[in-house]
Order: structure tokens, then sequence, then C-alpha cells
């Protein structure tokens, strides 16, 4: 039985009953090319046409005629143009670009299209584009040969055992020196490469790399320089090994230090991957207060430290309620460590009303 049906504009539509599964070939102008077109769906099914025997003057869409003979050899229909082998499928774009993923990457395109640009292949993500180099990991800055390759030459193809990431981070990049190997963080500023330092491991150089973005970050009104992440290390981990790296001294100049304490909304907050962090300026020395959940706690947190340090004259940002509490401990380990508290004992003592009382009666 041909399922072709006419519509209300004179056209016909045409589906293929297989397996049980009703399938929409396409929209034609008269019922001789539907028939034409129903007529060539069934010999892919009862026949053996290969993807090879692809031509223009066919009568169904590219597209289809993949799905249709994928549908045949391997019992399941995709929407989108995928032929699935044994160990990965293809993702036939046209019929002179054919790109190569695992099978672990089906489901996600047997349910996206993938669309090109010149050379930038995309799909749709909500309402933005998303290139599909960032399904593998990669990052906006990634350039091709620089910060990874193709290991067999093929562009198009996506295997996992065929991509080889040679730079992972933003700002990273691997050199031999004197036979040895280091890891080169640098950072562009007004159209030159600055370098941020030398470091024996990628994960330092990375690390290197965000303490310097985070400083040049708040000279600027829009763009930022992204953040590398680091999923498999903790918060202290990361501060820790944050706090003992060393940068480049034009990087840390006085004149740039004293913006970095600057913030749109509040005085001594930054923004610092998930994290806010507070810092406060005392005796020509940048003391670092901690990182917080919300923008709000850490400007209670400078808060907190600049009434302890200032007293009633010192700077607070306008906040309600003016300090949070909870935080008291936290804060005052942060000042014995800066060595600008001196009590410390009785604070850790008491706190956190200690603290509480002290700032009150300021």
């Amino acid at each position: 039985m041909a399922y072709i049906y006419p519509t209300q504009n004179s056209k016909f539509r045409v589906y293929y009953l297989y397996k049980t599964k009703k399938i929409y070939i396409g929209l034609y102008n008269n019922s001789e090319s539907a028939s034409l077109a129903y007529d060539f769906v069934q010999q892919i099914f009862e026949g053996d046409l290969t993807v090879a025997a692809y031509t223009v003057d066919i009568p169904i869409s590219f597209d289809k005629f993949i799905s249709c003979i994928n549908f045949r050899d391997s019992n399941f229909y995709f929407k989108t143009p995928i032929y699935v082998y044994k160990d990965c499928f293809k993702y036939y774009l046209k019929p002179d670009l054919v790109l190569t993923f695992d099978l672990k990457d089906l489901l996600f395109f047997s349910n996206t299209r993938i669309h090109k640009r010149r050379d930038y292949l995309y799909t749709y993500m909500g309402d933005h584009q998303e290139n599909i180099l960032r399904r593998f990991g990669f990052t906006k800055s990634m350039i091709y040969l620089k910060d990874y390759r193709f290991k067999n030459g093929d562009r198009y193809d996506f295997r996992r055992e065929n991509i080889e990431v040679i730079n992972h981070y933003y700002g990273v990049k691997k050199e031999k020196r004197y036979n040895q190997t280091t890891y080169v963080a640098r950072i562009a500023l007004q159209n030159t490469s600055l370098t941020i330092g030398h470091y024996e491991t990628e994960i330092q150089a990375a690390i290197a790399y965000n303490k310097a973005a985070d400083l040049v970050n708040y000279r600027l009104e829009d763009s930022p320089y992204p953040l590398n992440s680091f999923p498999f290390l903790t918060r202290q981990e990361y501060q820790d090994l944050y706090d003992e790296l060393v940068i480049s001294k034009r990087l840390t100049h006085r004149s740039t230090q004293n913006r970095v304490c600057s913030s749109k909304k509040w005085r001594g907050v930054s923004k610092d991957q998930s994290s806010y962090r507070a810092i406060i300026g005392y005796n020509k020395k940048r003391i670092y207060l901690g990182n917080y959940p919300t923008e709000k706690r850490a400007a209670q947190a400078y808060n907190y430290a600049s009434l302890y340090l200032y007293g009633p004259n010192g700077y607070t940002n306008e906040i309600d309620p003016l300090v949070y509490s909870n935080d008291a401990l936290a804060i005052a380990k942060k000042l014995e460590k800066a060595g600008v508290l001196k009590q410390f004992s009785s604070i850790v003592e008491d706190s956190p009303e200690y603290v509480s009382t002290k700032i009150i009666e300021l």
C-alpha cells in the first residue's frame, strides 16, 4: 500500500511503512514525482543499495537516503543523516563531506543537526550556536595545529582516539628548554603577549594564567579574560596553588594591585571561578580574606576586616546586614596569617561573638 496523501495546496506528501515505522519521505509537486519517490524508497528497503549509490538525480533528499539505508541495515531510524558501523558512526553532512564519531556520541547527534559555514561546524543549542568542538572539551581560543591536531590528518574524524590536545588550558603552551619540558603561561595585553612565567606542570601554568587574568579583568568593562577550570581540584587545593604561584612582576605592579580591589558593585570583591574572593589593603599589603559562595558574603567579609583594621572610619560596603557573623572565625584566621591580628587567641576562643562585639563597640 502506497502512503501518498494530497494536500490542500495541490501537493503530495509521501510516507513509507517499514517494520511498523511510518517514515515521512517528503513533499512533492505532483503525483508522478511522489510515486517515483515511493518506488525508490521501496527499492532501498527491498534491495541492496549502499551509501555510495547516491546520485543527485534520485527522487528523495540525501538526508532521507542515508537515514533509510541505515534503518534497513541497523534497524535504527534517525532523522539525521547517520550511518552506524560496528565501532563508529558517520554523519553525512553532504555526499562529499562525512564526519566520523565514536558510538558514545550517537545519542546526541542522532537528535541534533550539524550545520557548516565555511570551516565552522556547529549545532543549535537553544537559541545560540555552539561549535561541535566544545563537545570534545575544546575552548574557543584553541587553534588547530597549535593547541590540538587530528592524528590521521582528517579534520572531520572526531573519534577521541584521533584527537590529540597539545595545550589543554587557556594561555598555556608546552615548550622544551635545555632538553627539559616546561609550561609557559602567557596573556595578551595591549596587542602584545606578556609571559606570566615558566612552570613545571601544566596545572601550575594554567592556575598562574588564572591569577594573571584575575588581575587584568578588573580593568575591563566588557569581554573579560576567560578562566581555566579544574573540576578535579577542591577549592582549598586550588587556592593553595593559586597563593603560592609567582607571576610576572609586570602584573603585580602596585598600580595594578590597586585596581584589583575595585569592584563595580562592592569594594574588595572579585569573581573567582564559581565563587567570590574578598581582599583588603592594609599597611601596603593585600590581605586575602577568603572565597565565598555569593558576592554579598564576600562584601560582608570585607566589611568585617575593614571595621577591625580601620575602626569606624574604615570604608564599608553599603549592604544589609553590614556583616555576616558566621564568617568571623575564618576572617580572623586570614588576618592572623597576614600578621595583622595580634589578639587572635582570644578571638578564636570567643569568635564570632568576640569579633561581633568589638565591631559593635566601634
